[in-house]
C-alpha cells in the first residue's frame, strides 16, 4: 500500500479539465422535502475557501484517468462558494479546482450531498474541516495520517543517506521505515473495517495486493493461476462508484494489459467472463467494463486478441445485455463479427482455387491453396499498384530466395493479385520474377476478397495456414519475421503436445 497516494495528488497531478459532463450518467433520486412541502435540493454543498479570489470553482470527477467537469460552485461572497442542484451528482472521487486549474481539495461525493467544508488555497490537510460528511471525515483522517507519516519517512530516508557508511544506522532507520509502514497498514485496515461501505474504504481496499498462498513446487502454474483468479478479491465490482475514482482504470489496465496479456484466447475469455459476471448486468460498472474490454481487444495489436473480441460481443452485446445500445450499433457489431469470426486463429481456412498466371498464359490452370507441398502456406493478398505491397513483396522475395538457397524454406507462398487490370498484374509478376504461386485475374471458386475480409483490412494482407489447413496467423506481420513466427508456433505446439501427454 502506498500511503503517499492522496497527498501526491495535490502536489504532482497535472489537471487536464475536459468538459464531458454529458458523457457521465446522472443518478436519479427523489429530492428531499422541505418544511413547507417544497423540494429541497439533493445537492447542497458550501465551500469556505480562505484566501480564494475566484469567481467560481469547478467540481471535477475522476473518470478514466481524467478530471472531468461535473458541476460548478458559484461565488456567494469572498471565499464562499455554493454548489446547489435539484438532482444529486454522481458519487465518486472529486477535486475542487480554481479558475486557474489549481486543485484546492480532493473529496468524496457521498450519497448525502448536503454538507459544508472549510479549507484554504494551499491544500494543507490540517486546514480542512468538514461538517455533516462522515465519509469525508474518514478520508481526512487518512490524509492527515499519511501526511504525518510521509514527513517521518522523508526524515528516516534522509538519515539513511547521511549515515550510509554506518551499517548500524542504516539498519536502524530501515527498521524505523518498516515499523512506519506496518503502522500505516494497520491504520488503513482499521479504517476499512470500521466503515467497509464507505467509498474511500473501498478505494483503499482496492489498492491492497491480494495475499498469495505458498507456491506448489510441483505446479509452477499454480501461483500465476491463483493470482489471475483472485486479482479482483479486494475490488467490489458491484459498486459502480469505483469507476469514478483513481484506482479502478489502472486495475483494468494492469489485469488485461499485463496479467492476462500473454495467455491463450480460451484463458483470457474465461477471466473476461469472470469480471463481467461479477458486475451486475445493466449497472454502470457492467457498462464500463464491457465497453472497456470490447475496445481493448478490438484494437489490440496482439495476435489472437480478435478472438477475445468476438467472444465478448457474441456473449454480451449480441445477447441483449447492453440495453443502452441502439439497433444501429448492434447491427454494426453483428456485421463486424460476421467478418472476423471465420478468420480467427484455429479455424479452417476457406480453400481458394484461382487461375495461376505462372502455369499458362491463358490462365486455364487453376491452383488450390489447400494442395501445396510445404508444411505451411502463406496467403499473400497484394495490389501491384500499392507502394507498401511493392516493398513488402520485394522483401518476401528476398526471404523466399535465401531460404530456398539454404534449403530451409518450409512454406509456400500463394500470392493473390488484387488488381482489376489483369495485364498489369501479369506484367508485374513477370518483371519481378516472383517465384511462388501467383494467382488472380478476378476469378475464383469463391469471392476471396470478401471471404478473407480484404475490403476492410486492405492490401497487403497476410494469412498463414498449417498442414491441417487451419489459420495460424490472421494479420500481417513484417514478412522478414515469418521464419521466427513459425519457430515460435512450432515451439508452442510442441509444449502443448508435451502437456497433453502428461495429462
Amino acid at each position: 500500500m502506498n500511503f503517499e497516494f492522496i497527498i501526491s495528488m495535490h502536489r504532482n497531478c497535472f489537471y487536464t479539465i475536459i468538459l464531458l459532463a454529458l458523457l457521465l450518467p446522472s443518478v436519479p433520486m427523489m429530492a428531499q422535502k422541505g418544511k413547507k412541502g417544497k423540494s429541497a435540493p439533493a445537492c447542497d454543498i458550501v465551500f469556505n475557501v480562505a484566501g480564494a479570489h475566484d469567481t467560481s470553482l469547478c467540481l471535477t470527477i475522476m473518470y478514466n484517468g481524467k478530471y472531468i467537469i461535473k458541476d460548478t460552485a458559484d461565488y456567494i461572497s469572498p471565499g464562499v462558494f455554493h454548489c446547489k442542484n435539484e438532482q444529486p451528482l454522481q458519487e465518486g472521487f472529486y477535486t475542487l479546482v480554481s479558475n486557474k486549474s489549481k486543485p484546492y481539495l480532493t473529496f468524496i461525493m457521498p450519497a448525502n450531498q448536503r454538507f459544508s467544508v472549510s479549507l484554504d488555497t494551499t491544500a494543507n490537510v490540517n486546514a480542512i474541516s468538514f461538517k455533516n460528511s462522515p465519509e469525508n471525515d474518514e478520508m481526512l483522517l487518512f490524509q492527515r495520517k499519511a501526511s504525518e507519516s510521509q514527513k517521518k519517512l522523508n526524515a528516516y530516508r534522509k538519515q539513511q543517506t547521511a549515515n550510509k557508511d554506518n551499517q548500524d544506522s542504516v539498519d536502524f532507520y530501515a527498521a524505523k521505515i518498516k515499523e512506519l509502514n506496518e503502522e500505516m497498514k494497520s491504520f488503513i485496515m482499521d479504517l476499512i473495517e470500521r466503515n467497509p461501505n464507505y467509498l474511500f474504504s473501498k478505494m483503499q481496499r482496492a489498492g491492497r495486493e491480494i495475499e498469495l498462498p505458498e507456491p506448489d513446487t510441483n505446479n509452477p502454474e499454480f501461483l500465476p493461476a491463483y493470482y489471475r483468479q483472485h486479482y479482483w478479491d479486494n475490488i467490489d465490482l458491484t459498486d459502480s462508484r469505483l469507476i469514478f475514482t483513481p484506482v479502478f482504470e489502472p486495475k483494468m489496465k494492469e489485469y488485461f494489459g499485463h496479467v492476462l496479456q500473454y495467455q491463450d484466447v480460451d484463458t483470457i475469455n474465461k477471466y473476461v467472463d469472470m469480471v463481467l459476471e461479477r458486475a451486475a448486468v445493466d449497472s454502470l460498472m457492467y457498462r464500463y467494463c464491457i465497453d472497456w474490454v470490447s475496445r481493448y481487444y478490438e484494437t489490440s495489436k496482439y495476435i489472437g486478441h480478435d478472438g477475445v473480441f468476438v467472444h465478448i460481443v457474441k456473449n454480451n452485446q449480441l445477447q441483449g445485455k447492453c440495453t443502452w445500445m441502439d439497433e444501429t450499433l448492434l447491427r454494426q457489431y453483428a456485421k463486424r463479427i460476421s467478418h472476423i469470426e471465420p478468420l480467427l486463429i484455429g479455424t479452417k481456412a476457406v480453400e481458394l482455387i484461382i487461375p495461376d498466371t505462372t502455369q499458362s498464359s491463358d490462365m486455364r490452370t487453376w491452383i488450390s491453396s489447400h494442395h501445396l507441398p510445404k508444411e505451411y502456406t502463406v496467403l499473400w493478398f497484394f495490389d501491384p499498384d500499392c507502394p507498401k505491397c511493392n516493398k513488402q513483396t520485394t522483401l518476401l522475395k528476398h526471404l523466399y530466395d535465401s531460404l530456398e538457397t539454404a534449403g530451409t524454406r518450409n512454406f509456400d507462398v500463394y500470392a493473390i493479385g488484387n488488381d482489376s487490370d489483369v495485364e498489369r498484374w501479369k506484367k508485374y509478376v513477370r518483371d519481378k520474377k516472383l517465384p511462388w504461386y501467383n494467382v488472380g485475374g478476378n476469378r475464383g471458386n469463391v469471392d476471396y476478397l470478401t471471404i478473407y475480409n480484404i475490403y476492410e483490412s486492405g492490401n497487403p494482407s497476410m494469412f498463414i495456414i498449417n498442414r491441417k489447413k487451419e489459420i495460424i496467423l490472421n494479420r500481417s506481420i513484417d514478412v522478414t519475421a515469418i521464419p521466427d513466427f513459425l519457430k515460435q508456433y512450432e515451439a508452442i505446439e510442441a509444449k502443448k503436445a508435451a502437456a497433453a501427454k502428461k495429462d
